[in-house]
């Protein structure tokens, strides 16, 4: 919606100049101007899905409770580590799955459905190129991994978040076609680039009320202080969702 609006205000503009102002000499120079807000303007949209550009997303939780995330597994070694710490102190997450990883870790992913927990499409094979991939791969990518979801688990998944976080038209036609609700993030953790004290600090000092956390299941400096993250955080007052939350989370 967004990305219509502003194609259609920068082409106006743009005509609208030619029109009425071709002759001046500021013509070429606002021309620049006004292509270099539309690329800036762009550039948010496939960079953050929070902006919602090309496609509503859901990113906070109205409830007040913090929602764990967790991308890119099954991990053999490390996604059930991180399932016990979830239950040990009975928390539910969203585990956003490769499907090729949960084809390889089957009874890890039915582990995580059957601990309460739900499951959303990560696409097949998590290409770091997804947003440039054609409209047929990209639809291949997301439905493969929704088959997969649903041959161990024996349910559909309704609920996407791209490789990367990248959006684009393409990307946002197919989870139209396919009726997904794209789930994005307010806190990213950024653990695929800090150390597991500078992410622990990072997260503490982060996380508020209604925050969606971005983690990853497949690094071992996320599963060495999820638990510390939590305890601390619970002697805080931070509440973490429940099953409720999340079904209200993923519905609303």
């Amino acid at each position: 919606m967004f990305h219509k609006v502003n194609t259609s205000l920068t082409l106006c503009i743009l005509i609208m100049l030619y029109l009425f102002a071709r002759e001046s000499t500021w013509f070429l120079p606002t021309v620049i101007a006004v292509v270099m807000v539309f690329a800036c303007i762009l550039s948010l949209g496939i960079l953050f899905t929070q902006v919602q550009y090309f496609y509503p997303a859901t990113t906070k939780n109205k409830s007040g409770r913090v929602i764990l995330t967790f991308d890119d597994g099954p991990d053999k070694h490390l996604t059930e580590k991180v399932l016990n710490i979830l239950e040990k102190y009975n928390i539910k997450a969203l585990f956003f799955i490769i499907g090729e990883k949960a084809k390889n870790n089957p009874e890890i992913l039915q582990k995580i459905y059957s601990n309460g927990h739900y499951i959303g499409n990560h696409t097949e094979n998590h290409n770091v190129f997804f947003a440039m991939l054609s409209s047929k791969n990209i639809g291949q990518e997301i439905d493969d991994c929704s088959n997969t979801i649903k041959q161990i688990v024996g349910t559909e998944t309704k609920l996407f978040r791209p490789p990367v976080g990248y959006m684009n038209p393409t990307i946002a036609r197919a989870l139209k076609k396919r009726n997904l609700r794209l789930i994005s993030w307010n806190l990213r953790s950024f653990d695929t680039l800090l150390s597991s004290e500078k992410l622990l600090n990072r997260l503490l000092k982060k996380t508020k009320p209604g925050c969606v956390v971005l983690l990853h299941d497949n690094l071992s400096q996320s599963v060495q202080i999820l638990e510390k993250y939590i305890q601390t955080c619970l002697s805080n007052g931070i509440i973490f969702a429940n099953q409720e939350d999340l079904k209200t989370f993923v519905c609303d």
